[in-house]
């Protein structure tokens, strides 16, 4: 979900509201006819105001105006605020806006809250950070821990930055246990914090998705939402069951997030080789020559845990 989507939201919320609180109000006027008197003569204020009547001397009425208001609120069982709004920012009254223009930070916040619902990082990939990626698993001797700990600086770096970056999105190659989906997760994370729709999937479950659209099973806009979304990110590319039509699906996506613009994250456990002999020579020379190319390295982590290595 964007800033407009959920200024959108919060606008319907506020209109909703102001409705509840206007149909309380008819409902007081009808029951309490005194109210309505006090609430016509409180709106004049403004008018009278204008007419060059003394600011304290409107300030005193209304304040009496007010506490006659309350008492026979109560005297009837109602509550002072009965029919007042209840919104639920304060800062902004759910208008979106607050100190003038500047969009509410509950705006920020819903936006970003519906954008992390919507990115699949549900679950265990929810608790995927930067600051919980451990390098203590890469060796110093050769190397390992140098080169990860780059690559660790450069997604810290993308997403911060994200979307601005000249690339078409990173690509991780590298051997199964080595932090890619921990990173790609990571950023998909971070992103999605800044309002910004993120969708994390393997490429099977793309897969699965395009060719359910294919033959009617799911609506087409479950094909249209990987091609959408601010963030793509694409786990395990090469691990789907390759078909001619697998691989025209998953190019043909890669294609269009191209040309348009958008973003994607893609990790693989394939050699570029492989990938030339799996996808063909145009997907490979789009990966390499569109993408950031960051090559894991090291030992696998997930053995390493298991062997208490």
């Amino acid at each position: 979900m964007n800033i407009n989507q959920a200024l959108s939201i919060k606008n319907e919320k506020r209109i909703a509201l102001l409705d509840e609180a206007s149909k309380k109000r008819d409902e007081l006027h009808s029951r309490i006819p005194r109210i309505k008197q006090i609430d016509k003569q409180i709106e004049a204020f403004a008018f009278r105001l204008l007419s060059g009547e003394s600011a304290e001397v409107l300030k005193a009425e209304s304040v009496s105006l007010n506490e006659e208001r309350a008492r026979l609120l109560s005297a009837y069982g109602y509550t002072a605020d009965y029919d007042e709004p209840k919104f639920e920012c304060t800062l902004c009254n759910d208008s979106g806006y607050a100190d003038g223009l500047k969009i509410c930070e509950c705006v920020k916040s819903l936006a970003a809250s519906e954008s992390y619902q919507e990115s699949h990082l549900a679950g265990g990939l929810s608790g995927k950070s930067f600051e919980n990626f451990s390098l203590s698993y890469f060796s110093e001797e050769n190397g390992e821990r140098k080169k990860m700990q780059d690559i660790l600086n450069g997604c810290i770096k993308y997403a911060e930055n994200f979307p601005n970056d000249d690339s078409a999105g990173l690509i991780f190659f590298g051997g199964t246990g080595l932090g890619k989906t921990h990173l790609s997760a990571a950023i998909g994370n971070k992103v999605a914090s800044k309002g910004i729709s993120v969708i994390y999937e393997s490429a099977q479950q793309i897969f699965d998705t395009v060719d359910a659209v294919r033959f009617n099973r799911l609506d087409i806009s479950e094909r249209k939402k990987y091609e959408n979304c601010g963030l793509l990110i694409i786990d395990d590319l090469g691990a789907e069951c390759i078909t001619q039509y697998s691989v025209s699906a998953i190019t043909s996506l890669i294609d269009l997030r191209i040309v348009n613009g958008r973003k994607t994250v893609i990790s693989t456990n394939l050699s570029p080789a492989m990938i030339r002999k799996t996808y063909g020579e145009r997907l490979l020379s789009r990966l390499l020559g569109e993408f950031r190319v960051l090559q894991f390295v090291g030992k696998d982590i997930r053995m390493q845990k298991i062997k208490g290595v």
